[in-house]
C-alpha cells in the first residue's frame, strides 16, 4: 500500500512538473524575428587549468517557417576597438530545422555575449542584423 501511495504522489509531481511552465530552467532562451525563430539553452561552462574551454555554451534549434525566407543565429564576440561582432552559428533559409551548438569568450568587461537570431531574404540580408530579436546576457564580472 505504501509503494502505491508513493507511486502515486511520484506519479503525480512529474505530471504538475510537465504541466508547470515556470518549472523551466532559467537558462533558457525564445527568440523570433519574423519567420525565423530560435530557442534553447545558454550555459556558463566550468574550466579547469588542465583542460580549459569557453566559458559560454549556447545548444538550441532555429526554426524558419517561410519558403522565401532565411534565418541566422548568431553570437556577440569582441571586435576590434572594443566594438562587437556578430558571428553566425547557424544559418537556414526555407521550412525546416537545424540544431546548433557554440561556444564563446566572454566580451571585455566580463559581459557574457548576447545571443540572435535574425530573418532575411537571403543570410547574408539575415547576417546584416535588420530584422532580430537580441537575448541580452548579464554582466557577470
Amino acid at each position: 500500500m505504501k509503494n502505491i501511495a508513493l507511486g502515486a504522489l511520484a506519479g503525480l509531481g512529474l505530471i504538475l512538473t510537465a504541466a508547470s511552465p515556470a518549472v523551466a530552467a532559467d537558462n533558457t532562451f525564445e527568440l523570433a524575428a519574423g519567420p525565423a525563430s530560435a530557442y534553447g539553452t545558454y550555459d556558463r561552462m566550468m574550466s579547469f587549468p588542465e583542460r580549459p574551454v569557453p566559458p559560454v555554451r549556447v545548444q538550441g534549434t532555429l526554426a524558419v517557417n517561410s519558403r522565401s525566407r532565411c534565418g541566422v543565429v548568431q553570437i556577440a564576440g569582441n571586435g576590434p576597438a572594443d566594438g562587437i561582432v556578430w558571428r553566425t552559428v547557424a544559418s537556414l533559409c526555407g521550412p525546416g530545422k537545424t540544431n546548433f551548438s557554440a561556444t564563446a569568450e566572454l566580451l571585455w568587461g566580463g559581459a557574457e555575449p548576447d545571443v540572435r537570431v535574425c530573418a532575411g531574404s537571403t543570410v547574408r540580408r539575415a547576417e546584416r542584423g535588420g530584422n532580430c530579436d537580441v537575448r541580452t546576457a548579464a554582466v557577470t564580472g
